[in-house]
């Protein structure tokens, strides 16, 4: 048994049935959902990011602001970011509710009154008045956007299972009024549902005035302050989008779906870190967590930056194999999806593909990091469809010409990075490629 054998046979004994047990999760099924569910969103969004993004430089930009283009562009960018957990306390509701077989939209609206029950209806405001005098003060029966903000989401996550959860149990335990069954349906679901949410809304208020009275004064606060701040700070930051990465990569080598496996450990955390970029892009400031962006260049191709290997397969590959698989990867290569590629080659338990797979995107991560903190090709912070062309992705994601540049640098090096590997794998293939020919010739000869 080789090395990478023993290895893949440690995971399947030990990591993947605990990996299994993760992913199959009730509840962690309906926070992937819920999360999958608002992606259309900010998918949606990502037209306008991706008009003002085009990258024609200055005069585009100065176009845009002079003909207010740029707010109307902006809007569709700052109601999605800066209210994504809205939406996700809706998509969690739903979901949460679908998965006990209650009716969906019960679990929403519940889940939705229940974060609202938490929200603070007040907030501070500063105005000027006309002697140039400033006074602040406190302004009742308002919302603060930052409620619904990426500052929101683990709040949103814990409201949103709780609560319809709570509406469950007193559902599965008869607490509702009952109606006849001559009765329309959506009237009685609406006198059915009276009970158990008046119960869960009463509960929410304590929780409120409960918060209140703690150091940190609301719900969204607290959660933030002793869960989401701390968790973010150890795996949000520059050294978890590189775990991020590599645990993904190491476990794609053994046929496990790293990517998917990493965003169901971090995705809350990614999807915050995320949301925080695009507000910022949507306010023209500078992209606070740039490190969750880097995947635009680090994974050009799809996962392992295979398009330098597709390349180096399509046209210097000397087995049939390689040569015919580079070729037919290569246009879907482009749009950075490279399946052909890991099954194909294959690149799952493949030992002599391994190091690369992993090297590449690990040296594309920190060289991009370089060349940011040096400010060239920066990254704007918004959030960009991963399936655009390989360059163009890249453009959009910096609003630079700047972005193909390092693109380009980037494929090149990922080439030569590759290329020992590819050419001792492609005499392989070209000598069991002889030897099957030698096999069928003898084959013929009896």
């Amino acid at each position: 048994m080789t090395k990478m054998e023993k290895i893949k046979d440690a995971l399947e004994t030990k990591l993947v049935p605990v990996t299994d047990k993760i992913t199959n999760n009730r509840y962690v099924k309906i926070l992937m959902d819920g999360f999958m569910g608002i992606s259309a969103l900010t998918i949606g969004a990502s037209f306008f990011t991706l008009v003002r993004s085009l990258p024609l430089g200055d005069g585009y930009t100065q176009f845009l602001q002079s003909t207010g283009l740029y707010d109307i562009l902006n809007f569709p960018i700052l109601i999605t970011s800066e209210l994504i957990s809205l939406y996700l306390i809706l998509a969690i509701g739903y979901f949460t509710a679908k998965s006990f077989d209650k009716k969906p939209i019960n679990g929403a609206l519940i889940a939705l009154g229940s974060y609202l029950m938490l929200t603070p209806f007040e907030t501070t405001a500063t105005i000027t008045t006309e002697a140039g005098e400033q006074i602040t003060s406190v302004v009742s029966n308002v919302l603060q956007v930052s409620s619904f903000g990426s500052m929101g989401i683990f709040l949103a996550m814990i409201v949103g299972i709780v609560s319809v959860r709570i509406y469950v149990w007193f559902d599965d335990k008869g607490f509702k009024l009952k109606m006849p069954a001559s009765v329309p349906e959506n009237v009685t679901n609406m006198f059915e549902t009276m009970i158990p949410a008046s119960m869960i809304f009463i509960l929410f208020m304590l929780v409120r005035v409960g918060c209140s009275y703690t150091s940190f004064g609301t719900a969204q606060d607290l959660i933030y302050g002793i869960l989401q701040a701390p968790l973010t700070h150890i795996g949000g930051g520059y050294w978890g989008a590189f775990a991020y990465l590599f645990v993904g990569l190491f476990l794609w080598m053994f046929g496990i779906h790293g990517s998917m496996l990493m965003y169901v450990a971090m995705g809350s955390i990614a999807n915050a870190m995320w949301a925080e970029n695009m507000v910022a892009f949507g306010n023209g400031l500078p992209c606070p967590h740039p490190e969750w962006l880097y995947m635009y260049f680090v994974n050009m191709g799809g996962s392992g930056a295979t398009f330098g290997l597709v390349l180096l397969m399509a046209f210097r590959a000397k087995s049939q194999h390689l040569k015919t698989l580079g070729k037919v990867a290569l246009p879907t290569s482009i749009f950075n999806i490279n399946e052909p590629i890991i099954f194909g080659t294959p690149m799952v338990m493949n030992p002599i593909m391994a190091l690369p797979f992993i090297a590449a995107p690990t040296v594309n991560f920190f060289l991009t990091s370089l060349v940011n903190q040096f400010g060239f090709s920066v990254l704007t912070g918004a959030m960009q469809n991963n399936y655009y062309p390989v360059g163009v992705l890249q453009a959009f994601a910096t609003g630079s010409w700047t972005g193909v540049a390092w693109t380009i640098v980037l494929i090149a090096i990922d080439l030569v990075i590759y290329y020992p590997f590819f050419k001792a794998y492609d005499q392989k293939k070209v000598k069991e490629e002889k030897e099957l020919e030698s096999l069928e010739a003898d084959d013929d000869l009896i």
